[in-house]
């Protein structure tokens, strides 16, 4: 990404200020189009320029591939040149603004860093009449006053096909982040330092409320997500990673695992995008929760959803005010469960079932303040396990004037 240069003693504070000049909630475009024009491309203008600003963008991208994305999708690109002296039958683009219309794939490969900007894979890329989940800015080159197209071409992103996805950045460069930060982009993971380049994104809606981590699946934004088990449908996925895991793999036979306890369990659902990928199942005693049974499936192993799984069974046992997490942890996955948590304690004991060795392990978890307890709104009581944060089907019923119908039969059989 490549803006109007700045003099060496102004980059440095307008770099790091990050102050919302221009967003693009509030861009007025009709000062700038009496300056600049916008308009796409023909591929020997976009050839020329790329040949031109290569080396200031530093890009990896070669040629056949910048080809080939525009002739799948020629909205891809837009050129930007000064209006006076333009001329449409022979136009002379000064810079453009390249983005990348991403499919729900394309989007999840984004987030969890797949996603190759040098060379997009073509399932990646959504046509030029589909709706994307998300725009990808892939490159900007602007020199002077250039930079005015900037905000036209993001104006023309503001039709139905493209109004609700939210655009996406990489901050490579200084003066790139620099350019975003000043549009209303901000960082996906939260960081305020801008001193390293880094994912970035501009919300085109309102983003969704925070979720608690065990109650996080379905989302359009997150690839790990979790879910409380609460249908037979999802308790058959459970009882499917389990088997492999433990049945297949480890060749446990079928009471040791299926040992009794899971219908008075709760079980947590780990997905990658929207593919069962974990499980794992919560028993629940006086003062601590017993953390067990995680599984992974083998293609999502080196995914991070065990950490996520953990991660959401540890909150929901916080959010019950359970201040303990207890587990027994097989000895070549102790380093797993230290850094997740969990560590051996004093008198924890060494000790062999069901063809392993396993070692006793606590995890200490921080108090919530909002723990359900005795106390609590007994209708958020009520709410469904793990949905104490929404309203419930019991919630709605309060809409409904008390009748007491058990009463009055009684009354009549008197």
């Amino acid at each position: 990404m490549h803006t109007f240069p700045l003099p060496a003693k102004e980059a440095a504070p307008s770099v790091c200020s990050g102050e919302l000049r221009h967003s693009l909630f509030d861009m007025d475009v009709t000062r700038i189009s009496r300056r600049v024009v916008t308009y796409t491309p023909s591929l020997a203008e976009v050839e020329r320029l790329f040949e031109t600003c290569r080396s200031e963008l530093g890009s990896g991208t070669t040629l056949d591939v910048v080809r080939r994305v525009m002739s799948a999708n020629p909205g891809t690109f837009h050129a930007f040149a000064r209006r006076e002296g333009h001329d449409c039958a022979n136009p002379r683009a000064e810079g453009f603004i390249a983005w990348l219309p991403l499919t729900e794939a394309g989007h999840a490969a984004l987030l969890d860093g797949s996603f190759d900007a040098r060379d997009p894979d073509p399932a990646h890329l959504a046509c030029q009449h589909e709706r994307p989940i998300s725009i990808y800015v892939w490159a900007i080159y602007a020199p002077g006053p250039m930079v005015g197209g900037v905000a036209m071409a993001f104006d023309q992103l503001s039709t139905p096909l493209h109004r609700d996805a939210d655009l996406y950045s990489w901050g490579q460069t200084a003066i790139g982040r620099h350019l975003i930060r000043s549009l209303g982009f901000v960082r996906t993971d939260g960081a305020n330092d801008d001193g390293d380049p880094g994912l970035y994104v501009f919300r085109r809606t309102a983003p969704e409320p925070r979720r608690p981590a065990y109650d996080t699946y379905p989302s359009a934004t997150e690839v790990r997500t979790v879910t409380v088990v609460r249908s037979l449908d999802d308790l058959t996925k459970v009882m499917a990673i389990r088997s492999v895991a433990f049945l297949a793999e480890q060749g446990c036979p079928w009471e040791e695992e299926f040992d009794g306890n899971d219908l008075s369990s709760t079980h947590l659902l780990g997905f990658v995008r929207n593919e069962p990928a974990a499980s794992l199942r919560i028993r629940w005693f006086a003062d601590f929760a017993k953390v067990e049974r995680l599984a992974v499936r083998p293609e999502f192993r080196k995914s991070r959803v065990a950490f996520v799984i953990v991660r959401a069974a540890h909150e929901l046992c916080s959010k019950k005010g359970y201040r303990r997490a207890y587990g027994h942890a097989q000895r070549r996955l102790m380093s797993f469960w230290s850094r997740a948590g969990a560590r051996p304690f004093e008198g924890a004991r060494e000790f062999t079932f069901s063809d392993h060795e396993y070692t006793e392990m606590l995890a200490e978890l921080p108090r919530d303040p909002d723990a359900i307890a005795v106390g609590a709104d007994p209708l958020v009581i009520n709410r469904p396990e793990g949905r104490w944060h929404v309203p419930g089907v019991l919630d709605r019923s309060t809409s409904r004037a008390a009748t007491n119908p058990t009463g009055d039969e009684r009354s009549r059989r008197r």
